[in-house]
């Protein structure tokens, strides 16, 4: 008994998972900059804290990068490859400028870094159906 070939992993769907990753750690970002005091009164302090915030960022960016790699061998755009990169060189800088205490301008860059990634994955979608349509 044989199998087939590895079914390879569809673009198009790690891009959705990552549009949807992202726009959550961008609200999430944004809602803990805006309304902490909120966050606590609800009980969900927790949402808040480093260890689910740096939760957020490693699924991110993991989808980010896997999306980027994949998407990159299937359609070359060099735009998208750019705005994924910004997007994790963006979050990883976010992050280290909270640990450092520059908690404004981390969440800023942050919630750009977020938006960066869901536009970047976003157009991945669109470019995989893209080259998936001329393939037919």
């Amino acid at each position: 008994m044989t199998r087939g070939a590895p079914k390879p992993v569809d673009e198009g769907n790690l891009d959705k998972a990552g549009a949807i990753s992202s726009t959550l750690c961008a609200v999430h970002c944004a809602s803990t900059a805006a309304a902490p005091s909120l966050i606590a009164a609800l009980g969900l302090s927790v949402i808040a804290g480093p260890l689910f915030e740096w939760g957020f960022t490693i699924v991110a960016i993991v989808l980010a990068t896997s999306a980027l790699v994949i998407g990159w061998r299937r359609h070359q755009t060099l735009s998208i490859a750019l705005v994924l990169g910004a997007g994790i060189v963006g979050l990883l800088l976010g992050r280290l400028l909270e640990v450092m205490e520059f908690h404004n301008y981390g969440t800023v860059l942050s919630i750009v870094a977020g938006l960066a990634l869901v536009i970047g994955h976003l157009a991945g979608v669109r470019a995989s159906r893209s080259v998936r349509e001329s393939a037919e």
